[in-house]
């Protein structure tokens, strides 16, 4: 069966005049915020989850790890202060972390890492992701870090089954959660996204 295309990223009314990445990007870029429609395109699928159940984690602390680089620096939340992170538990021997990889990557480039910041936090040694790394790092926009010592998943209360993705609020509240994937929870996941931005823009705004 051919895989649902991902929802159109827009603005408002500009769909018409986003159907250029350039103009995607420039239009997300100055406002801010991920919109998105043609919700059609995903056939309806998981419309259970329109109302995603409530995230169990407490706030995560803003210098919490999200893995290290390959020289060995620990990479924290509080790196992408201001915010909103999306942390994507992973492995390689995993068939559905390696399907929805690329999904990460294209919510990264329709996000704009200026505004919001994906991780994929490997958990295997670091000569498996050494290789991994040389194919991941000149390909994708997304930052790839790797936790074997589980650092990572134990600041973020993580299971122990993959994937496993969080989205943090700029405050560093967690706006939702899920183990798995499915068909509807890119969807999900912008929603959360541009709910976190707009929240994040409303409050730095001035007093009128």
């Amino acid at each position: 069966m051919q895989r649902p295309r991902l929802p159109k990223i827009a603005i408002g009314r500009c769909l018409a005049r986003l159907a250029k990445g350039d103009d995607m990007n420039n239009e997300l870029h100055r406002r801010g915020l991920l919109a998105w429609a043609g919700l059609a395109a995903l056939s309806g699928a998981a419309r259970a989850e329109d109302k995603p159940k409530a995230p169990t984690l407490e706030p995560v602390a803003l210098d919490a790890p999200l893995g290290k680089r390959l020289d060995g620096e620990v990479v924290r939340l509080s790196d992408f202060a201001g915010m909103p992170v999306v942390v994507f538990f992973w492995s390689s021997w995993c068939p559905v972390c390696r399907t929805e990889l690329p999904e990460m990557e294209r919510l990264q480039l329709a996000a704009r890492k200026e505004r919001v910041r994906v991780v994929g936090i490997n958990g295997e040694e670091k000569d498996v992701f050494r290789k991994l790394h040389r194919g991941l790092s000149d390909k994708m926009q997304m930052l790839h870090t790797y936790d074997p010592d589980q650092a990572s998943n134990k600041a973020f209360a993580a299971p122990n089954s993959i994937p496993y993705t969080v989205v943090v609020r700029p405050d560093g509240t967690v706006a939702y959660t899920v183990s798995g994937w499915g068909e509807g929870q890119l969807a999900v996941i912008i929603r959360h996204i541009n709910e976190a931005l707009t929240a994040a823009r409303a409050a730095s705004a001035p007093d009128s």
